[in-house]
C-alpha cells in the first residue's frame, strides 16, 4: 500500500482470484484501522500545502504521472488479464484510455466566472479544492474508473485516498508502487482491504471525519450505504450506481447490421458495463429475425481466458456475480422464459464463466429483467408502437443508459430525449463521448467526466471584490 510517500505492508493479507481459472493466484494486504486512519491524515497533512500549488505546476505534476504510468502500461494490462479476467485487447484498451483521462486532467482549465464588472466592485465565482477524496472504485474497469477519480481530483487541488475493489487491488497497489515518486507526500494514497473482514476499509474510510469528499463507483446497496455515511458530517458525495439500460431497436434498420452492435452494447466486457444493455425492446414486426440474428451473434461469440489468442469475452469477475447471474435466469426459466442460448456455465471451465444468454417470452416485474444482471445475459421482448417501448423502457427504478436504433434519424433522436436517462444514444451504447457521465434516479448521485470534473471535485466560491470606496 502507499501511505504518506511510502510503502507499507499489512500482517492481514487475502487473497485475489483469477477469475478465468477460479484459483487465488496472488495476496493483497488488508488494512487495519490505524493505517486507513495514518492515510487519511497524511493527505489531509498534504492538502494544506497542495491546494497552494499554482494549477499549472499541478499540471506539470500529473505529466510526471503520466510519464511514469506509460512505462509500465503493457505490465499493468497483463495483471490486469489476471485479476479482472477481460482478454488481453481489452485490458490494453482499458489502460491506454486510462493515460488518455490523465491527458484529459491536465487539459483542465479553472477560469473564473465574472458575473459583473464596475467602477466599485467586482462580482466572481472561484473554483476551490475540496479536500481529503475517499476513493471508492470497482472492479469491472478498475483502471479506467479510479483514474477518472485521482487524476482531475489531484490537478484541481485535492488529495485522494484510493480504495480499491477487493476482487481487483492488485493493478491499484502496482500503480502506488509505479507512483510513489511522481507525487509529493501524501497527495495519493492507496490502501485495500477485503470487504468481507471484521474491519471494513471502505466503510471507515467513507464515514472517516478526515475526508471531505467521497466518490464511488459501483452497486446501488453499497452506494446508498455510502450516501447514508456521508450525511453524518455533509461529506460531499458522488454516486455512479448500476443501471437497467434498454435498447429500443425499431422496426425500420436493418436487422443483419445492426444485431451484432446491439449483441456488443450488451456483451462486451462479457455484460459487465454499468451502462450496458439490460434490456432490450424490439418492434413486433422485426422481432423474430432479430431474435435469430441475436441468436447467431451469441453462437459465434469466443469466451475464454484473456491471454487466449482470438478471445473477445473473458470471464465474470468473480464467483459472487456468477451466482447472482445464474440465479436470475434460473428465475427467468422458472417463469416461463424461454432461453434461446446458453443459460449455463460454460462446460468444463474451472472459472466463472457464463455462456452468453439471450432470454425471451419475458414477463414484466421478474427479476430478470427488473433487476440489473451484469453480466453476459439479455432479455428482449416485442413491443408495437415507440410510446409504448419508451414508456416501458423508462418503466425502471434506474435511469444510467439508454439506446434508440433506427435508420430514421429524426425520429431517433427524438424519442432519445424521452428517455429518463444520464446518457442516451442513437445507434450506439455504451460508446464514450467524453461529456458528464451519471445517471437518473438510483442510478446515481452528480456527474464526473467532461466538464464536470472540476464541478465534481471543487467547491463554489462567490467573491464580492471592493475596487475603491463607495
Amino acid at each position: 500500500m502507499l501511505i504518506d510517500g511510502t510503502l507499507t505492508k499489512s500482517e492481514e493479507k487475502f487473497g485475489v482470484i483469477n477469475p478465468s481459472s477460479g484459483e487465488v493466484f496472488a495476496h493483497a494486504p488488508h488494512a487495519t484501522q490505524a493505517q486507513v486512519d495514518e492515510a487519511v491524515a497524511a493527505a489531509k497533512k498534504a492538502f494544506r500545502s497542495w491546494q497552494a500549488v499554482p494549477l499549472s505546476e499541478r499540471k506539470l505534476a500529473m505529466a510526471k504521472v503520466k510519464e511514469a504510468y506509460d512505462q509500465h502500461r503493457d505490465e499493468l494490462a497483463d495483471l490486469l488479464v489476471r485479476e479482472q479476467g477481460k482478454p488481453l485487447a481489452s485490458a490494453k484498451g482499458e489502460v491506454a484510455g486510462a493515460a488518455g483521462l490523465m491527458k484529459k486532467a491536465i487539459e483542465l482549465t479553472v477560469p473564473p466566472e465574472v458575473y459583473s464588472d464596475t467602477a466599485t466592485r467586482r462580482i466572481e465565482v472561484v473554483r476551490k479544492p475540496i479536500g481529503v477524496v475517499a476513493a471508492i472504485t470497482p472492479w469491472n474497469f478498475p483502471i479506467f474508473c479510479s483514474v477518472a477519480k485521482f487524476a482531475p481530483a489531484i490537478v484541481l487541488g485535492n488529495t485522494v485516498v484510493w480504495k480499491p475493489s477487493p476482487f481487483t487491488p492488485l493493478t491499484a497497489l502496482r500503480m502506488g508502487e509505479i507512483l510513489q515518486s511522481a507525487l509529493p507526500p501524501g497527495v495519493l494514497n492507496v490502501v485495500t482491504g477485503d470487504d468481507k473482514q471484521r474491519f471494513n476499509v471502505g466503510a471507515h474510510l467513507t464515514s472517516h471525519a478526515g475526508v471531505s469528499k467521497v466518490s464511488f463507483t459501483g452497486s446501488v446497496p453499497t452506494g446508498k450505504k455510502i450516501m447514508s455515511a456521508c450525511s453524518s458530517d455533509v461529506k460531499r458525495v458522488t454516486l455512479e450506481m448500476g443501471g437497467n439500460d434498454a435498447a429500443i431497436v425499431r422496426k425500420d434498420v436493418d436487422v443483419k447490421a445492426m444485431a451484432p452492435k446491439v449483441f456488443s452494447g450488451a456483451f462486451n466486457n462479457s455484460g459487465q458495463i454499468c451502462c450496458a444493455v439490460k434490456r432490450c425492446f424490439v418492434h413486433e414486426d422485426i422481432f423474430d429475425e432479430f431474435k435469430e440474428e441475436l441468436v447467431r451473434c451469441a453462437e459465434k461469440a469466443t469466451f475464454g481466458d484473456g491471454f487466449e489468442v482470438g478471445v473477445e469475452y473473458g470471464p465474470l469477475n468473480n464467483k459472487m456475480q456468477l451466482d447472482k447471474v445464474s440465479a436470475l435466469v434460473e428465475d427467468a426459466r422458472a417463469q416461463g422464459c424461454e432461453v434461446l442460448c446458453g443459460g449455463g456455465r460454460r462446460e468444463g471451465s474451472r472459472g466463472f464463466f457464463y455462456e452468453p444468454t439471450i432470454v425471451s417470452n419475458i414477463k414484466e416485474g421478474r427479476r430478470c429483467p427488473t433487476q440489473e444482471q451484469f453480466g453476459p445475459v439479455m432479455p428482449i421482448t416485442p413491443y408495437k408502437s415507440d410510446e409504448e417501448a419508451v414508456a416501458r423502457a423508462n418503466d425502471s427504478e434506474y435511469g444510467l443508459g439508454g439506446s434508440v436504433w433506427t435508420s430514421d434519424f429524426a425520429t431517433g433522436n427524438a424519442l432519445a430525449s424521452k428517455l429518463l436517462a444520464g446518457t442516451v444514444w442513437v445507434n450506439q451504447h455504451t460508446d464514450l463521448t467524453e461529456a458528464p457521465f451519471g445517471g437518473f434516479k438510483q442510478s446515481g448521485l452528480g456527474r464526473e467526466f467532461g466538464s464536470f470534473n472540476v464541478a465534481s471535485f471543487t467547491e463554489v466560491q462567490t467573491l464580492s471584490l471592493a475596487k475603491q470606496d463607495v
